[in-house]
């Protein structure tokens, strides 16, 4: 019972905490990110309640995704108040790209190997996974350095009589990402490199104007799609498991198998008296939009789905209106970061896409995805609140 106390008073603390920082913090934003985690946090009570074998493995989870809520939103209240330093993190956008890539490259040295990748690091009784930290610093980096050299990449590079797509001025953007791409395929974290690549691409289709650009790009994604195919037989199992999951289905497909059943079995308002989902494996991370399916029905999940687009959409009106460009490119890099995790993980949940392996943001177990988040989120209010607090000054 501490535990969940501590999950539903982690919103409300960082309300109050942003109330001592600007009256003007966008309330949506934070009620909704509220509302997730405490279905995310019921959810994982109700898998506790099973009579699988499992049980006391789904305690000892909703105990500790409790209280990784509640640090959350205590992360929320410090990436609000890190928002107002966003001009002097703005003079060391190298620092931050290598500080992600350090830990994504110790993560590839020490890291602990689970599920075939190696994502978590351990310091004593505690681990964590660096790639979730990782990512935000090339959100960063990427806002950093489009805004930085926003004159550059907007206008065409001229050859001549030519206009050519800016390639000079954005290769050092593509060396840089290419470069974590690889660190983070080489530990088979092949989700995040997904969402790392998307999450950039998104980033500099914001900025740049040239169609030439932006199609060679999305040309070359697909390359390297293609080749990660060819060359990584845990994709090929991956692609052959969403294709087929009924060839194979007491062995790589029965992740797929498990959670259609369980899907099925909570029909459209939900059947809380099913084990069904406590069968399904990761359902506490990967697949929880089956145990919310399940529980609360598809009319359920649409809502959770809903609640998320609400968020994504906060994020996206906080962008518009931020006070200058690299703010407003940083609260969209991280807004699209956040949008493409969520249709990467449904859309493998849903058999609509491979599965990635990310979690749903803000439901799923998982503490430092949980605590990344949520700061990501506080550094957006923090860009809206200040943004607002403008726009009333100047009338």
């Amino acid at each position: 019972m501490l535990a969940l106390a501590a999950a539903a008073a982690g919103p409300v603390i960082a309300v109050l905490m942003l109330a001592t920082l600007n009256q003007r913090f966008d309330d949506a934003l934070v009620a909704t990110a509220g509302m997730l985690t405490s279905i995310g946090t019921t959810t994982l009570y109700s898998l506790s309640l099973t009579q699988e074998a499992n049980a006391a493995f789904y305690q000892a989870i909703v105990i500790r995704h409790s209280f990784f809520v509640c640090g959350g939103f205590l992360a929320l209240a410090a990436g609000a108040r890190l928002s107002l330093y966003l001009d002097r993190i703005r003079r060391f956008p190298f620092t931050l790209l290598v500080v992600a890539l350090l830990l994504t490259l110790v993560t590839m040295t020490f890291g602990e190997t689970v599920n075939g990748a190696r994502l978590w690091l351990r310091a004593g009784p505690f681990q964590f996974q660096p790639s979730e930290i990782a990512r935000l610093f090339l959100v960063g980096f990427v806002a950093i350095y489009l805004y930085d050299r926003r004159h550059l990449v907007v206008a065409p590079w001229r050859v001549a009589a030519l206009n050519l797509p800016p390639a000079p001025y954005l290769a050092p953007l593509v060396g840089a990402i290419l470069a974590a791409v690889a660190f983070l395929t080489l530990q088979n974290d092949l989700g995040m490199a997904a969402l790392v690549v998307l999450g950039a691409y998104a980033s500099v289709a914001a900025v740049v104007n040239s169609r030439w650009a932006l199609g060679l790009a999305g040309a070359t994604l697909v390359v390297m799609a293609i080749a990660s195919f060819a060359v990584s037989p845990r994709v090929r199992e991956r692609v052959a498991a969403w294709l087929e999951p009924w060839y194979d289905p007491a062995g790589r497909g029965f992740q797929f198998v498990q959670s259609e059943y369980a899907m099925a079995s909570g029909g459209i308002v939900g059947e809380a008296a099913t084990n069904a989902p406590a069968r399904v494996p990761e359902v506490h991370t990967d697949f929880i939009l089956v145990a919310v399916a399940t529980e609360w029905g598809w009319a359920g999940a649409a809502a959770v789905l809903t609640l998320v687009g609400i968020v994504v959409c906060r994020c996206l009106i906080a962008a518009l209106r931020a006070a200058d460009g690299f703010r407003s490119v940083l609260a969209l890099g991280i807004s699209a970061l956040l949008g493409i995790q969520v249709l990467l993980i449904c859309g493998g949940t849903l058999r609509i896409l491979p599965l990635t392996g990310v979690t749903l943001p803000l439901l799923s177990y998982g503490g430092t995805s949980m605590i990344a988040t949520l700061f990501a989120l506080g550094v957006v209010a923090g860009i809206g609140a200040a943004a607002a607090a403008r726009s009333a000054d100047t009338l």
